[in-house]
C-alpha cells in the first residue's frame, strides 16, 4: 500500500489514533478551502451555477459512496439534522412507538426522546454489553414501532451492528430503520439498496474527513413523499435557478430528497473542503481504510490481550469496525492510563470508561507500537 502519511500534515510529536474524534484535512482539502476563500476575496469570479453545481457535485460523490441515488440525497449541517428530518417530517402523536438504545450517540438519543412531549412511547433499550443485537431490540418492537433507531458503529467501543437483521425486523413490524452512520460511512464498505435501511444519518467531519458542520442523510425514495417538509430551502424549488423567471405566487418543491438540504446549500468554504475530502475518499479507497486499519488493529489487539487488557466486543470480528475499545482493570485505572497517553503524545479517547482507538490511513505499525509501549510502562 502506497504511503499516505505525506497527504497529510506532520502530528509529530503526536501520535494521533483518534479519527473516530476528528479526521484531519488531508492536504488536497487546505488548498480545497485556500480556493474558496480566493473567491469570496475575488467574488466577480464566482459565477451564479456553481451555487446549483457544487452541491450537486457533493451530492452525486456521496450517493456514489454509500450505493445510493443522488435524489436520495440531503445535504446536511449534521447527523442530529438529518436524524431531525425524520422524527419532525412523519409528524408522531400518542399511540406511536419508537425505539432507541442508551448505546445511541446523543444525536440519535435526545431527538428521539424529545418526541415524548407529543405523547410518543420512546422504548430506551439497555444492553448489557456494548453490542445491539435482535435479542436486545426484540422484545419491545410491536406494531405500533413507527421507527427503529441505531447506530451503525458504537462510538465508544466500536460494535458494528447488523444492519440486514435489525432492519428485517422492524420492517416487519412495518416500523422505519434509521440509522445513524457517522463512526463507519467512509471507514466501512456499504451499498444501502442491498440492505433494509431507509435513513441512514451521517456528519462528514470523521471518516469522510470533511469540515465541522458538515454531513448528509440518506432518505430512502419510498419514504420521501411520507415526510413533511416543514422549511422550504428556496433552492429546492424548480426554477429556482434563473432569477428572471422565479415563481412568485405559487411554487412546486423538486421531488427529490434535496428539499432537505440545509439552508444556504453551497457553503463554499465548507462544501469545497467536503468535495476534495471525498475525492480523497474515493481515490484511496474505503477498502483500503478497512484493511489498513485492520493490519493496524489486530497489531494492537494482539499487544492489549499479551498485556492483560481487555477489549470491547469489536474484538469480535462479527462485531468488527475500525474502531477498538480497551479498558484496564478498573475505571480509574483506565482513566488514569488515557491520561497517560495523553501525556505521552499519544492521542486516543475515553469513551464510557473505555479508551478508543481509531487509527487511519496516516498510521503505521510504529504509531501502534508506541501505544503499547506507553501502556506497558511503568
Amino acid at each position: 500500500m502506497r504511503d499516505f502519511r505525506q497527504e497529510f500534515e506532520n502530528f509529530a510529536p503526536t501520535v494521533y489514533l483518534d479519527c473516530a474524534y476528528q479526521g484531519p484535512f488531508p492536504r488536497i482539502t487546505v488548498a480545497r478551502i485556500q480556493q474558496a476563500i480566493d473567491l469570496k476575496c475575488h467574488p466577480d469570479r464566482l459565477h451564479s451555477p456553481e451555487y446549483f453545481d457544487l452541491p450537486g457535485r457533493v451530492r452525486a460523490r456521496l450517493a456514489r459512496l454509500i450505493g445510493a441515488d443522488p435524489a436520495e440525497i440531503a445535504l446536511t449541517n449534521s447527523a442530529t439534522q438529518g436524524i431531525g428530518v425524520v422524527a419532525t417530517g412523519l409528524k408522531l402523536g400518542p399511540g406511536d412507538e419508537v425505539v432507541i438504545t442508551s448505546r445511541n450517540f446523543p444525536s440519535n438519543l435526545f431527538t428521539w426522546l424529545h418526541l415524548r412531549r407529543l405523547g410518543v412511547r420512546v422504548h430506551v433499550v439497555k444492553p448489557a454489553g456494548g453490542h445491539i443485537g435482535v435479542e436486545d431490540v426484540l422484545p419491545v418492537l410491536t406494531p405500533r414501532t413507527r421507527v427503529l433507531a441505531l447506530d451503525w458503529v458504537s462510538y465508544t467501543g466500536g460494535e458494528r451492528i447488523d444492519l440486514a437483521a435489525l432492519g428485517d425486523l422492524v420492517h416487519r413490524q412495518g416500523g422505519l430503520f434509521v440509522v445513524d452512520g457517522t463512526q463507519g460511512v467512509g471507514a466501512l464498505e456499504l451499498n444501502v439498496h442491498d440492505l433494509p435501511v431507509d435513513v441512514l444519518a451521517v456528519a462528514a467531519y470523521k471518516w469522510l474527513l470533511g469540515p465541522y458542520g458538515t454531513g448528509f442523510v440518506y432518505l430512502r425514495s419510498a419514504i420521501q413523499e411520507r415526510l413533511e417538509c416543514s422549511v422550504v430551502n428556496w433552492m429546492s424549488v424548480e426554477g429556482s435557478e434563473d432569477f428572471d423567471a422565479l415563481p412568485s405566487d405559487d411554487f412546486t418543491l423538486v421531488r427529490a430528497a434535496r428539499i432537505f438540504d440545509a439552508p444556504e446549500t453551497s457553503n463554499f468554504l465548507n462544501l469545497y473542503a467536503l468535495e476534495a475530502s471525498l475525492e480523497f475518499v474515493e481515490r484511496a479507497g474505503v477498502r483500503t481504510v478497512t484493511e489498513h486499519s485492520d493490519r493496524l488493529l489486530d497489531r494492537l489487539l494482539e499487544g492489549l490481550l499479551s498485556r492483560g487488557y481487555r477489549p470491547s466486543d469489536t474484538a469480535r470480528p462479527e462485531y468488527r469496525s475500525t474502531i477498538l475499545g480497551f479498558q484496564a482493570d478498573s475505571p480509574e485505572a483506565t482513566a488514569a492510563l488515557h491520561k497517560k497517553l495523553r501525556a505521552n503524545h499519544v492521542a486516543v479517547s475515553l469513551r464510557h470508561g473505555m479508551i478508543r482507538v481509531s487509527p487511519y490511513l496516516y498510521n503505521n505499525e510504529e504509531d501502534i507500537d508506541k501505544l503499547l509501549s506507553v501502556v506497558s510502562s511503568p
